[in-house]
């Protein structure tokens, strides 16, 4: 019997267990659910909260941390799977004023924007020539 390149593609392909996996249980994806971005004058956190809204979460600004929780009761839906319970800490610093914190929920997303303290702003400094 003939036996080709193409029949030695498939059967490497097909005894690869990471081509291909058949299974039955459940699997959850998980996608990144964090974003932070820092300039000189404010640090903005964007977190993932699908399926929350204002009254589940409470957020708590300490001197160099932000807490994020989650209250959301257990609801019996086919979605379950898709609402995580939330609980983060992120660690900011103490370059920027908790206490001034504003927090917007928009399409799934929680924007919380901090101010960066006046003290921990850079300053430019002008070059004299000579």
């Amino acid at each position: 019997m003939f036996y080709s390149e193409l029949d030695k593609i498939i059967d490497r392909i097909s005894n690869n267990p990471l081509w291909y996996q058949a299974t039955t249980e459940y699997q959850s994806y998980v996608p990144s659910k964090l974003a932070i971005d820092v300039n000189d004058e404010k640090a903005v956190i964007a977190l993932a909260v699908i399926g929350h809204d204002a009254n589940d979460i409470e957020i708590n600004c300490y001197e160099d941390k932000i807490e994020i929780k989650s209250n959301k009761p257990e609801e019996k839906t086919p979605y379950n799977e898709l609402v995580s319970k939330i609980q983060e800490t992120i660690t900011i610093g103490k370059n920027f004023d908790g206490r001034n914190a504003k927090a917007v929920i928009k399409n799934g997303i929680l924007t919380i924007t901090l101010e960066r303290k006046e003290e921990s702003k850079p300053k430019k400094v002008t070059i004299k020539v000579g």
